[in-house]
């Protein structure tokens, strides 16, 4: 079949159109996928953020939970300067804790942890499977209280599966009296027996803020602990992480650093301190130079508690006398 110059013309324009219709549908479709759908997730210890990314993550412990997400699989994993156990101790990570990994190197993983803080840990002490944390179906979550808690394998006892340190959180899926069972890295399960020494809340909620005493309180049952440097359990805790922890779960987050727990709450004198306010105490040894190096929470008595660098373990000081760390010179009221 042949054309005129006529019907070519007009093949040409309907061609044209057509083109210029399919140009601007493609546009109004790609600006619809770029709108941002924000999915809500756990951030920070009990509060809930969204993001506005193309593509919405979740978050849990403001840890995002995409692919470079895993759990911390021993009761605490230690995180370092440098992929070198030898090398300055950064922070702690505690028990089904995500961390959010950055790199790998021999054996090790560089990672941002739950307290904001990055370095390297040993990569045995990671999992990738995230579930016992995100992507199920969970219940209830479950903080513990106690200087440490009993993780059995059935809610009448049985083997115990690991010693949750204080501060660590579960994700629980089913109960049985007064025993709640939870998901465990590694893709296993456990119980928390008795509803001592740990607190449960709504998956969304953030864990209710108590009071100056349960802060106070909170902090003696890790007297005697052993001090290590950057620590954050009962097997080794540092002044900072004391306060760090014991703040957590009663529900105040406090900066993990001394300086930033330095900059929180409201400022008082040193002599006005009452239960649970922080008391920040200035070295007097070689390069200290009067430089607050330490912190401890007042337990009322004119008594306050702290992780001793000098003595070694977590003690009772006195307000009106100076100790092995130095001397009282600021005070902070973080619980009204």
């Amino acid at each position: 079949m042949r054309y005129g110059m006529k019907d070519s013309r007009l093949i040409r324009y309907n061609v044209l159109f057509l083109l210029m219709f399919l140009t601007a549908a493609v546009s109004v479709l790609s600006g619809c996928s770029g709108a941002s759908g924000a999915v809500s997730g756990i951030d920070g210890p009990g509060s809930v953020q969204g993001s506005s990314q193309e593509e919405s993550i979740e978050y849990v412990f403001g840890i995002p939970m995409d692919k470079n997400a895993a759990v911390i699989t021993d009761n605490v994993a230690d995180i370092y300067v440098k992929p070198d156990v030898k090398s300055t101790r950064v922070t702690q990570a505690l028990y089904n804790q995500p961390v959010s990994i950055l790199q790998k190197e021999q054996g090790w993983a560089k990672v941002s942890a739950v307290d904001g803080s990055t370095g390297w840990i040993k990569l045995k002490y990671l999992d990738s499977d995230i579930s016992s944390i995100y992507g199920r179906t969970y219940t209830d979550r479950i903080i513990v209280t106690s200087r440490e808690k009993e993780i059995a394998s059935n809610p009448s006892g049985g083997v115990t599966q690991m010693n949750a340190p204080m501060g660590s959180e579960f994700f629980a899926f089913n109960s049985s009296g007064d025993a709640y069972e939870v998901f465990l890295p590694g893709n296993k399960t456990g119980w928390f027996r008795g509803s001592s020494g740990t607190i449960h809340v709504e998956l969304n909620e953030m864990i209710p803020v108590t009071n100056a005493d349960d802060f106070a309180a909170t902090a003696q049952r890790l007297k005697g602990a052993s001090y290590l440097l950057n620590g954050l359990s009962n097997m080794g805790i540092d002044a900072p992480g004391l306060v760090y922890v014991c703040a957590h779960i009663n529900g105040i987050d406090l900066p993990r650093s001394l300086a930033g727990q330095l900059a929180s709450g409201t400022e008082i004198k040193p002599e006005d301190a009452q239960t649970g306010d922080l008391l920040f105490l200035a070295g007097a040894g070689e390069g200290e130079g009067g430089k607050v190096i330490s912190v401890g929470i007042c337990t009322g008595g004119g008594n306050y508690l702290y992780a001793g660098r000098k003595i070694g373990y977590v003690a009772v000081g006195d307000i009106n006398k100076d100790n092995s760390e130095g001397t009282i010179i600021a005070a902070r009221r973080v619980f009204n």
